[in-house]
């Protein structure tokens, strides 16, 4: 088989076919990880880190941000360039020791809080909102996979408003929950019809509906409260994209593939069965992800990663339509010899044919 470009190999996984190698992608890898990768370098590009690491896509580009007092805080994971996700309408907090945001209360709560949607979210027709991201895809780009990461609406209604509270509205208050979730969606259907235009390869769409033990709403309640205001995204997106849910979405599953995306991710090994899923949909979608973050990439040793990175090549990686990747995203808790492990493992056996896989 002809040796492919990186890109080429993304590209052949996401329409489900079979590359030359099975690619790597991740939707985030840390700074602070980055960093010790590179062996403490700070001044690399992203084409360059993807280079070293073998991966297929770039990763988040990054600048180095601040902490409140001015200090540099390279620790923390910066500011995303193609990341088109919007703000949480909520009350934010910092965390003291990692300089990291959360999310201390969401602020949708009553139908009058509505009116926030005007003071959190930018205008998503603003021009400056994608100069930044079009100079450096026409910079960085070269023969890497570039995607921008968007939301379709779901989990930022969900965290802006509280899933305990959700949960109430949806019977105590339910054209407020569709009315928030519309909001949302018709801002990210807006944003993506801007990046449509932009050299973007593909999108990679963070909704998270689920925890390891199920998703936070039934099947009935997915096909009423957001299939409808998540497909208003979808509908607008003119390139192949990535559905990313954490937790186990297999009872809504079929569901959300209604909406048309190219691939899923992330198939967390605590919550969902990725060669169940191999079996189910292989042949419909493209299957992203599995190394296992809460263990294996963090606390195993390299020898159980170069064992659970040939399992999963051996069995989800036949007959193409798979894009390896940490079960989330490469966290900086993430052991640097276990990376470089999953790197080592992925030259070893990513080579089709897999017949070849000892």
């Amino acid at each position: 088989m002809k040796e492919m470009t990186p890109r080429e190999r993304v590209m052949t996984a996401l329409r489900g076919g079979i590359p030359d190698r099975v690619p790597w992608g991740e939707a985030a890898v840390d700074w602070k990880l980055q960093v010790r990768l590179m062996e403490g370098r700070v001044d690399f590009k992203p084409a360059e880190f993807c280079r070293k690491m073998g991966m297929s896509c770039l990763t988040n580009l990054v600048t180095i941000e601040h902490k409140r007092d001015g200090s540099e805080a390279p620790h923390r994971q910066a500011v995303r360039v193609f990341d088109f996700t919007p703000p949480w309408i909520a009350e934010m907090a910092v965390d003291d020791y990692s300089g990291r945001r959360f999310v201390r209360k969401g602020l949708l709560t009553t139908r009058d809080s509505l009116k926030l949607f005007d003071s959190f979210l930018p205008d998503p027709d603003d021009p400056a909102s994608y100069e930044d991201a079009a100079r450096m895809l026409d910079e960085s780009q070269e023969d890497f996979a570039v995607f921008a990461r968007l939301r379709a609406g779901s989990a930022s209604m969900l965290v802006s408003m509280g899933i305990d509270q959700f949960a109430y509205n949806v019977f105590d208050q339910p054209d407020f929950v569709k009315e928030a979730h519309r909001r949302f969606s018709e801002w990210s259907a807006r944003v993506v019809e801007h990046l449509n235009k932009l050299n973007f390869d593909f999108y990679w769409v963070f909704d998270d509906l689920a925890d390891t033990h199920g998703p936070w709403m039934d099947m009935t309640i997915y096909h009423e409260f957001f299939q409808p205001y998540q497909k208003m995204v979808a509908d607008a997106i003119k390139k192949p994209w990535i559905f990313h849910s954490d937790g186990n979405i297999l009872p809504i599953l079929d569901g959300i593939l209604t909406l048309g995306m190219d691939g899923i991710h992330s198939i967390q090994p605590s919550a969902m069965d990725i060669n169940e899923v191999k079996r189910k949909y292989g042949e419909k979608i493209c299957i992203i992800g599995n190394i296992d973050l809460d263990y294996t990439l963090t606390q195993g040793t390299p020898e159980e990663v170069d064992q659970e990175v040939k399992e999963r090549i051996n069995y989800v990686g036949r007959n193409g339509g798979y894009i390896i990747s940490s079960a989330n995203s490469l966290t900086e808790y993430c052991k640097t010899e276990n990376v470089w492990a999953m790197a080592e493992a992925i030259k070893k056996y990513g080579k089709y044919p897999l017949t070849s896989v000892p």
